[in-house]
């Protein structure tokens, strides 16, 4: 199934043809609909590249039925109650599998395990608040990312997978690569690079959980820090992503919404302290819109550059937090957040488990 996100949501039957072809750098011609980028970066900063939303694929919220649940969520679809019980206690750790899909050369689409480790470290960044780091000044989540150590079968394992298919490569077929690669999603995160048209599309675990669909697809070359494609560069793609597969909206959801409480926990992106935010915004420049509301320029949640992106909010934290014991339970281990005191943030398990006594 080629995934048509947006394009298919809002009713425009359009033939998207977007091929990025084979070699590293960033010099490499893109067509889309007609028109000849002269490079991916040429690409993502053209009119185009914005008009049809190619910065994220994930369909709209309510594109789903949501599933029921046993006992009333905090956080659904239509609302959120940021009830301060989800302020981080314990750190939740979730296991990572990269399944990389390249095309049939198995060269082309192909990431080093180094810019595996790379985007796991910049997860860990945002999500986790490390000082000194771009998402230092962001909100604390308790979210610890981790390539898995151990594969469904209980074999040692990488968290890295490479497939060479280049009919899956160029983001065709989606459930076929899904269902043949996906390792249970409901002990793992699943992310597949290749070459998506979007720079990445996820899945709402509102929409429910452990299905073919509930995983990552990224871009290849968005796909870790630093890569060749300015300025999405610095692996900011996937953070966003992962917001969508934690339960988060866009900024700009539904446009600015109702501001006033309780109204902002069910209009717009069902969170209170973001900034309506009227439509999706490109570049880092400030500016004011629903009013004289700030833009939200620096949120993981919308559309700016990699580099202004560097916070969630509290009440995002509290939406996150709620998504994943709501829908997701059985996706994380609770680790005493001491083991972190030495800090030993980032994905690399081996230097953490060093300092378990």
């Amino acid at each position: 199934m080629k995934h048509t996100g947006h394009l298919a949501a809002i009713g425009l039957i359009i033939i998207v043809s977007l091929a990025l072809p084979a070699a590293a750098g960033d010099s490499d011609a893109v067509e889309f609909m007609g028109v000849t980028y002269p490079s991916p970066t040429a690409y993502a900063q053209s009119e185009a590249f914005q008009a049809f939303g190619m910065r994220c694929g994930t369909l709209p919220p309510d594109f789903y039925p949501e599933i029921p649940l046993d006992a009333p969520a905090d956080c659904t679809m239509s609302s959120t109650n940021p009830d301060p019980i989800y302020d981080p206690g314990p750190v939740y750790e979730i296991p990572v599998v990269v399944h990389i899909i390249t095309a049939d050369d198995g060269v082309t689409g192909d990431l080093t395990d180094q810019m595996v480790q790379s985007q796991i470290d910049v997860l860990n960044e945002d999500y986790l608040a490390i000082a000194g780091t771009a998402g230092g000044d962001g909100t604390y989540t308790g979210l610890r990312w981790v390539l898995a150590t151990e594969d469904p079968d209980g074999n040692p394992t990488t968290g890295i997978t490479r497939t060479a298919n280049s009919n899956w490569f160029n983001d065709n077929d989606e459930q076929g690569f899904k269902t043949a690669l996906m390792w249970d999603p409901n002990r793992y995160l699943n992310f597949y690079t290749n070459n998506t048209q979007y720079l990445g599309y996820s899945w709402f675990p509102q929409w429910g959980v452990g299905g073919w669909n509930d995983g990552i697809v990224i871009y290849y070359r968005a796909f870790g820090r630093p890569t060749s494609f300015p300025p999405y560069h610095l692996g900011r793609t996937a953070t966003h992503e992962v917001g969508h597969w934690v339960g988060l909206l866009h900024t700009f959801e539904g446009g600015c919404g109702n501001p006033a409480l309780p109204y902002c926990y069910t209009t717009a992106d069902r969170i209170c302290d973001t900034e309506p935010d009227q439509t999706a915004h490109y570049y880092c420049t400030p500016g004011t819109n629903c009013g004289s509301y700030r833009i939200p320029i620096e949120n993981y949640m919308e559309y700016t550059n990699d580099a202004c992106m560097t916070l969630f909010t509290v009440e995002q934290m509290r939406r996150i937090r709620c998504s994943l014991t709501s829908y997701r339970p059985n996706v994380y281990t609770v680790i005493d957040s001491t083991l972190f005191a030495d800090g030993f943030e980032s994905g690399d398990v081996s230097a953490w488990s060093a300092a378990v006594p």
